[in-house]
């Protein structure tokens, strides 16, 4: 998977959440003003949809029925006031700041250029997103991505993204629900001691590896494509490509403090627990995956950027296959729905969201597709900025995943500074999972279970910066998280 330069952050690295909104902010009388934009009133929604990661889905257009109200339509009680349609150009961003002692210093940003016409295109007639991030211990994930409602004019809606990745320290506790995590397997006091000799730690007579728990992950290059269109007022097909080369590397060197002993990686590929590889598995694996995807999408959203009212459905199927120039032969299912109400009727502030996920993979899974839960989105889970705020990032593993989310969004102000719009929503949330390590569905473990609260900062609409703080209740851990987008 990608890595997200503002995913999951750990206990030193929760001062970038504070550099980066403050950039961020700093930054509004810069950012680009769109032709037309009222500054009597703000506007009526939060961002859309536009997560960081490169595995994320490109926004959806709703039925231009439903974004037409009846001349004589009033907005409902305690809807935020309704600003003119912007036109022209918007440029927003923030800039990516962290550092820690594995990864080095990071630098980057993240920006989106939103193209709106003359206004009448809803939601917009092209967006461009492109993020770049590194550090200086060569950990990277950049990507463009191109987004395009109505393409050359016709009915379909593309989109495109080109991107490259490596997550030095990908993170493996094993296949399956009861998957177990002993800390002191991977936990250093001391670590200047493992600079001499990185197999001991002193006063850990447990400690098997700094390094026991994660891979050295990268992709290069990771492209997607995406073509949906609409069938009725609700209904749409969609068709995917994805082609992705990935090169993992399970044994670390001792300037990396990587241990002489196997990883849980190594461990699980070398007892069968991971059929994908044969081989030397303390080489570097290549794993070359071409896949197709077909599926359905039922949409009532009244607002592709921010939902206070109907569903949003996916039902696909996708695979890869040598004739296509994939390496494996794999397929996978995905059962995707959201709702979203307003918890008073006619109160469109204060919004109740719920989402649940049913992904499944069979064949011969590669290491690289095991966090994967697919259809249009193609995200990574269980535990993380995408699924289980709270639980540690990719916790649990395995070729089968259910999700459940329920979040609540109740926006308390909106503001016009320098001519942009900006919506700060408060949200609690309770996130949910768990997976399976094969189709037999006959392992225990129950659900796993987090909670917490953040923020969100709609800027003119299509981006929205999201801070949250999750708990695990079913895991002793925390999460602090500073992401691009909606969750759901």
């Amino acid at each position: 998977m990608s890595r997200n330069p503002l995913r999951t952050l750990s206990r030193p690295l929760r001062s970038r959440v504070a550099l980066s909104l403050l950039a961020a902010l700093s930054l509004l009388p810069a950012a680009g003003r769109a032709e037309g934009a009222s500054d009597a009133s703000p506007s009526s929604s939060l961002s859309a949809e536009a997560p960081l990661a490169s595995d994320v889905p490109t926004p959806q257009t709703p039925p231009l029925a439903q974004l037409t109200p009846p001349a004589d339509a009033l907005p409902p009680a305690g809807a935020p006031p309704q600003a003119d349609r912007r036109k022209g150009w918007d440029i927003q961003g923030v800039p990516a700041i962290n550092f820690n002692t594995d990864e080095g210093f990071g630098y980057g940003a993240i920006l989106m250029l939103v193209d709106r016409g003359d206004g009448s295109y809803e939601p917009f007639r092209y967006s461009v997103m492109l993020q770049f991030f590194q550090t200086t211990n060569q950990v990277a994930s950049h990507f463009i991505s191109l987004d395009a409602p109505r393409f050359l004019d016709s009915q379909w809606r593309m989109g495109m993204e080109l991107a490259y990745a490596r997550t030095l320290f990908a993170p493996y506790y094993g296949l399956g629900n009861t998957a177990a995590y002993v800390t002191e397997f991977s936990d250093c006091d001391d670590r200047d001691s493992l600079k001499a000799n990185p197999d001991v730690c002193p006063d850990n007579p447990d400690f098997r590896g700094l390094r026991y728990y994660t891979y050295d992950h990268r992709s290069l290059p990771k492209i997607r494509l995406n073509a949906r269109r609409e069938l009725s007022q609700q209904w749409r097909i969609f068709l995917g490509y994805r082609l992705r080369m990935d090169r993992i590397r399970m044994r670390y060197s001792a300037d990396d403090l990587g241990q002489s002993s196997d990883s849980k990686l190594i461990e699980d590929a070398s007892s069968g627990v991971l059929d994908s590889h044969e081989g030397n598995l303390t080489e570097p694996l290549s794993e070359r995956t071409s896949e197709v995807m077909l599926g359905l999408q039922y949409d009532t959203r009244d607002i592709e950027a921010a939902p206070t009212l109907g569903m949003f459905h996916e039902l696909s199927v996708r695979g890869g296959a040598g004739v296509i120039g994939s390496q494996f032969n794999y397929w996978g299912a995905t059962l995707h729905t959201r709702f979203f109400h307003p918890v008073i009727p006619g109160y469109s502030r204060l919004v109740m969201g719920w989402r649940g996920l049913l992904d499944v993979m069979g064949g011969d899974v590669p290491i690289s597709l095991l966090p994967v839960y697919g259809g249009f989105e193609n995200k990574d889970g269980l535990g993380g900025v995408y699924s289980a705020r709270g639980i540690l990032l990719r916790r649990y593993q395995g070729p089968v995943k259910l999700l459940l989310n329920a979040e609540l969004r109740w926006t308390a102000l909106s503001v016009k500074p320098w001519g942009q719009d900006f919506d700060f929503t408060l949200a609690g949330f309770v996130d949910s999972g768990r997976v399976w390590s094969n189709l037999h569905f006959n392992e225990g473990g129950g659900l796993k279970t987090s909670a917490g609260g953040g923020l969100r900062i709609g800027w003119n609409r299509e981006f929205v910066i999201r801070l949250d703080y999750g708990v695990g209740i079913t895991e002793p851990t925390t999460g602090f998280y500073l992401d691009i987008g909606h969750i759901f």
